[in-house]
C-alpha cells in the first residue's frame, strides 16, 4: 500500500498546484516546495528497499529538470519558471513509476496542450496572445501516464 504513496501525494498536492495555476497562472514556490519535500521523502523510505529504483527517479527528475529548463530557455516567456520547478516533482514520481516514459509524458504535455489551446482559439475563449496555464497539463499528463502504466503492469 505504501507504494502508491507518491502518486497519492501527487494527486493531492499537485491537483492543488494544478487548480492554482489554472485559476491565477501561478505555481506557488512554498506548495512546489512541499510536493518536492514530499515526493522525496516518500520516495526516499520506499528507496531504503530499492535503492536502485530510488536513483532512477532521481535521475529521471533530474532529466525532466534539463528537459524544462531547455524548454523555458527557448520558450521566449512562453513557458515560465514554475513550470520548471513543478517538473522536479513529477519527474520524481515518474521516475518511481514508468521512468521508460518520462519523455513521452513531457511530449504528450505539450500536445494536449497545444489541442486544448487551439480549440479555445477557434471557439472564441482565448486568443494567441491569451495566458496560458501550463501546469495542469503537466499534472494531468504525469498522472494519466502514470495510471496507465500500473494497470499495464499490475
Amino acid at each position: 500500500m505504501l507504494y502508491y504513496l507518491p502518486l497519492l501525494i501527487l494527486f493531492v498536492l499537485g491537483g492543488k498546484l494544478a487548480i492554482i495555476d489554472y485559476q491565477t497562472h501561478r505555481l506557488p514556490n512554498r506548495i512546489v516546495g512541499w510536493l518536492t519535500v514530499a515526493q522525496l521523502a516518500a520516495l526516499g523510505y520506499l528507496g531504503l528497499e530499492q535503492p536502485d529504483k530510488f536513483r532512477i527517479a532521481l535521475v529521471t527528475a533530474i532529466a525532466t529538470l534539463v528537459t524544462y529548463s531547455f524548454l523555458f530557455l527557448i520558450s521566449r516567456g512562453a513557458l515560465g519558471m514554475g513550470d520548471v520547478k513543478f517538473s522536479v516533482p513529477l519527474g520524481l514520481t515518474i521516475g518511481w513509476y514508468a521512468p521508460s516514459d518520462w519523455l513521452l509524458t513531457v511530449l504528450l504535455t505539450f500536445v494536449l496542450a497545444g489541442l486544448v489551446s487551439i480549440i479555445e482559439i477557434v471557439i472564441g475563449r482565448k486568443t494567441w496572445k491569451s495566458k496560458f496555464a501550463f501546469g495542469p497539463y503537466m499534472y494531468l499528463t504525469a498522472i494519466l501516464v502514470i495510471v496507465i502504466k500500473l494497470a499495464l503492469t499490475d
